[in-house]
């Protein structure tokens, strides 16, 4: 082969790779519509990992270290069946005032997505919500922790005054916003063509009329803390 021959593959290789390069973008197009939106030609078909553990939540109150179920009733919110709950220490020694309410509601099926939880609860209990911030916990559990990241606030109405701490629940962690959930999600159809299961988790704490709901962090974070340990332990990694 002569000299004047010799660059003619390299140029031959460029070309290949920008009808590659061109080929790709075009699957990209194609399917960035199903990727925003969610909607992958097989996502509604994909297992959803103890799903029916996750539906079972509207049957029977979460079972959680150190505080005693006293009721228990399937509500509907904003069109969605709720878990609602309240719970009392069950140290007998412990202030028989300490209580909490716990609103789960759980995915009932393969291609439902986390939305307006946050908004249909605000309207349902009609709250005047302020006081709004973020609050970061990990786990108890060192062989098992996650990570979760809450919103916390207050809600006020004509009766109570609450400090709510709300997240969405799912194996190994959790967030507040709805899109933390969506890339996990997608990530583990891409890694392991299965779905991602959610709880969305909102705990509310009775405290003082119009209350400042700082002192009531600590006491409200552990309450989350175990929540969320138990959904990981009981119902993500059950059999």
């Amino acid at each position: 082969m002569s000299e004047a021959t010799k660059p003619m593959p390299k140029r031959r290789s460029v070309v290949q790779w920008s009808l590659v390069a061109g080929l790709m973008a075009l699957v990209a197009i194609a399917t960035l519509p199903s990727y925003v939106s969610g909607q992958w030609p097989w996502s509604a078909d994909l297992p959803v990992p103890h799903i029916e553990n996750v539906r079972e939540l509207l049957k029977a109150p979460l079972e959680i270290d150190e505080w005693e179920p006293t009721f228990h009733q399937a509500v509907n919110i904003g069109g969605n069946r709720w878990s609602l709950a309240e719970y009392r220490r069950s140290d007998a020694a412990a202030d028989e005032t300490a209580s909490f309410g716990l609103l789960l509601r759980p995915q009932m099926a393969g291609d439902q997505q986390p939305e307006v939880e946050w908004v249909d609860l605000r309207g349902a209990q009609s709250w005047q919500v302020d006081q709004r911030n973020t609050v970061r916990f990990t786990t108890a559990a060192a062989a098992d922790s996650a990570t979760v990241t809450t919103r916390y606030l207050r809600g006020v109405d004509e009766r109570t005054t609450f400090a709510v701490m709300q997240w969405y629940a799912w194996p190994r962690g959790g967030h507040f916003a709805p899109g933390r959930w969506f890339w996990r999600d997608q990530a583990m159809q891409w890694r392991q063509r299965e779905r991602l299961p959610w709880v969305a988790v909102s705990v509310l704490l009775p405290i003082e009329p119009v209350g400042d709901i700082r002192p009531h962090t600590e006491t409200i974070t552990a309450i989350a803390q175990a929540v969320q340990q138990e959904l990981m332990s009981s119902i993500f990694n059950a059999d």
